[in-house]
């Protein structure tokens, strides 16, 4: 870990000119008002192009989880390594890094996703980046070469990739670590307790409604999601980061049905 340098205080990221970028990038998010036909969700064109305003009328304390992995990522990265973000989407937590650390340090930033129109979109905002940043399509179910790396981050991400898939890949991401690497990971989450993850789902369901997305829009966009996104517990995240080699786990947030993860090698 790279202690010997200062961390930034809280208000230094330069989070503003991302989220101006951000904003310049995305359309409102009306794509469930309209009957999608039991159509499971993608990464689609259509959903990038609407893809900012879903997260931040979707997923709860999104913008201070970026700043969260932000932080994190500034913390472990080490000079003349890489940092990959998987599942990279638009770019913007890559642009956020780029403009949070040390250009001077060697630090490679990479950003992989399956979606071309994601790609084609995080091309467009890591114009803006003082690093350059190298992308690449590829599917996480079919693994993923890591090499160098001081941190990895999956925000979102690994409740895409399917259960029988995702231990692999945790165990590509802890051998392409380097000594004192981390992995940052922000999920989904469910609770065993049946009354818990009931509740859990109604808060989001009503986090949604106050920034108005309509019951039917919350229904079907629930329904798009069934099977694609497939959330654990912590204690199955936990265990899964675990039995890849991770010798050290914890979460360093959580929100109802959503946490986040910090492990490291």
């Amino acid at each position: 870990m790279n202690s010997s340098s200062p961390m930034k205080d809280w208000g230094d990221l330069p989070s503003n000119k991302a989220s101006e970028q951000e904003n310049k990038i995305s359309k409102r998010d009306t794509l469930f008002k309209q009957d999608t036909g039991k159509k499971p969700f993608e990464f689609d064109e259509s959903v990038a192009n609407v893809f900012v305003d879903m997260l931040g009328r979707s997923v709860p304390m999104y913008q201070e989880c970026q700043s969260l992995a932000v932080h994190w990522g500034a913390r472990f990265a080490k000079a003349n390594t890489s940092i990959y973000d998987l599942g990279c989407s638009t770019g913007t937590l890559l642009l956020k890094l780029a403009q949070s650390i040390d250009k001077n340090k060697g630090i490679a930033l990479h950003g992989v996703d399956n979606s071309p129109a994601m790609l084609e979109k995080s091309r467009k905002v890591l114009k803006q980046s003082p690093i350059p940043c190298e992308l690449f399509e590829a599917d996480l179910n079919q693994g993923i070469s890591i090499k160098n790396a001081s941190v990895v981050m999956m925000n979102y991400t690994l409740q895409f990739v399917l259960p029988e898939h995702r231990i692999a890949l945790l165990k590509n991401i802890f051998e392409g670590l380097v000594p004192g690497g981390s992995l940052i990971l922000i999920e989904k989450i469910k609770s065993d307790i049946p009354a818990l993850n009931e509740t859990f789902i109604d808060f989001h369901h009503q986090f949604k409604r106050d920034r108005d997305y309509s019951d039917l829009e919350i229904s079907r966009k629930r329904e798009a999601l069934e099977n694609v996104l497939i959330p654990w517990t912590v204690e199955e995240n936990q265990s899964l980061i675990k039995k890849a080699g991770f010798h050290t786990v914890d979460l360093f947030f959580k929100w109802n049905n959503f946490a986040g993860f910090i492990a490291l090698n």
